[in-house]
């Protein structure tokens, strides 16, 4: 079977998977004019979402029409949802295999907000021993975490969560019961539950259904001191709400690992709101077992599909 692969993270070691399933052939495509080329002969894609945009579904319509099955190494997919595949072709993300370092970023995030270490960090460039942080320091313990998005993020986050002694209510369509969280409620009752959480993770996929759904009511809704982590997309959150809640004080600090655009223009003024961590879309990021975790994944589910046999984690578009 031919699978075209355009590799980006983890490019090598997801190559190296391929190569090994039987009855694969691998075609590398390093440009979209490469995938291009090899459009008529692929029955499998393996590809980031980052990558799939208007031109790109326009051109596997127009030439793959052998493609039955594409498998994302992301979690998100909000581009081939935007864009739409070709009719009959399957689609499957990368599942949990970006679960735990995001959810380990997340918590990273807020402990270091929590215990007030960016302020250490700051003292310490300046070689100043100064404890007034300890004033304003806090603990995990007790907390009440909001997930809006209870899926395998929002659960592996709420897994570090209740290691930590904090509370947890996930927020979810289905609000199906789940043995991590204490309760699962409906998205409808997001604006109820942001009144009662300490902490709100924000894990949820990007769509049109979800755009700006953290708005200016949904922080005006959460309690005084409040935390946002956003672990999903920065659309996903009203950022001129965001900084406006941050410097009144209604939220006492966001840990930002997206933001709306990316790059974070250099004159935004999110970057010197108070109490607010951003790093660059780096959550998923856990070294060389995080991309071997991916590798194993991709492949494992590429010869699910070879074999005839269903793929895990088929996203309905």
């Amino acid at each position: 079977m031919n699978v075209a692969f355009w590799p980006s993270y983890a490019g090598e070691e997801i190559a190296a998977k391929l190569r090994e399933l039987p009855g694969v052939e691998l075609v590398l495509a390093a440009d979209a004019a490469a995938l291009a080329a090899a459009a008529p002969a692929m029955e499998v894609l393996v590809i980031g979402a980052q990558f799939y945009d208007a031109a790109l579904a326009a051109m596997l319509r127009a030439r793959a029409g052998r493609l039955r099955f594409i498998q994302t190494f992301t979690a998100g997919y909000e581009g081939l949802q935007m864009h739409g595949v070709p009719p009959g072709v399957v689609v499957a993300n990368a599942g949990e295999s970006w679960s735990a370092g995001v959810a380990e970023h997340g918590m990273a995030m807020l402990l270091a907000l929590v215990k007030c270490l960016p302020e250490s960090i700051r003292n310490q460039t300046r070689h100043d021993w100064d404890r007034a942080q300890s004033a304003r320091m806090g603990t995990l313990e007790g907390l009440t975490a909001a997930i809006v998005g209870y899926g395998s993020i929002g659960r592996a986050f709420a897994r570090l969560a209740k290691a930590f002694g904090m509370r947890v209510v996930g927020l979810s369509r289905s609000a199906r019961p789940d043995g991590l969280a204490d309760e699962v409620r409906p998205v409808g009752e997001l604006a109820a539950v942001l009144g009662r959480a300490d902490v709100v993770v924000v894990a949820a996929p990007h769509s049109a259904e979800t755009d700006r759904m953290i708005g200016a009511a949904q922080l005006a809704a959460c309690r005084r001191g409040a935390i946002l982590i956003n672990l999903a997309r920065g659309g996903l959150v009203d950022q001129q709400a965001l900084v406006a809640a941050l410097r009144s004080g209604k939220l006492g600090g966001a840990g930002l690992d997206v933001t709306d655009p990316e790059p974070l223009p250099a004159g935004d003024p999110l970057w010197e709101c108070p109490n607010v961590l951003v790093t660059p879309h780096v959550a998923g990021s856990s070294g060389p077992a995080g991309r071997a975790r991916l590798a194993a994944f991709v492949a494992e589910n590429v010869a699910r599909f070879v074999a005839g046999e269903p793929p895990m984690h088929v996203i309905a578009l």
